[in-house]
């Protein structure tokens, strides 16, 4: 089964598309959002994201964040992921 395959039936299962996801740098907060015209075998798309970097990370509160609208995250980039 394909990575993104096995995100979006962890997605269903647990009945949320609110996701935390962790990168070698970055701790990514988002709503799943699904794009029928983006690359969405590769990039999990996101909006309304919370962007940290895990070394500004203390206590489980990011010190430094940054908001965005929109942000596309590679797959294959994703270390761990959890949906809240």
């Amino acid at each position: 089964m394909s990575k993104m395959k096995t995100f979006k039936m962890i997605m269903e299962k647990s009945q949320s598309n609110r996701v935390v996801i962790l990168t070698n740098h970055y701790q990514i907060i988002g709503d799943v959002y699904e794009c029928g015209e983006c690359n969405k075998d590769e990039y999990i798309n996101l909006i309304n994201v919370r962007l940290c970097n895990v070394n500004d990370i203390y206590d489980g509160i990011c010190e430094s964040n940054s908001n965005y609208d929109w942000l596309h995250v590679n797959i294959d980039k994703i270390v761990a992921y959890s949906f809240i």
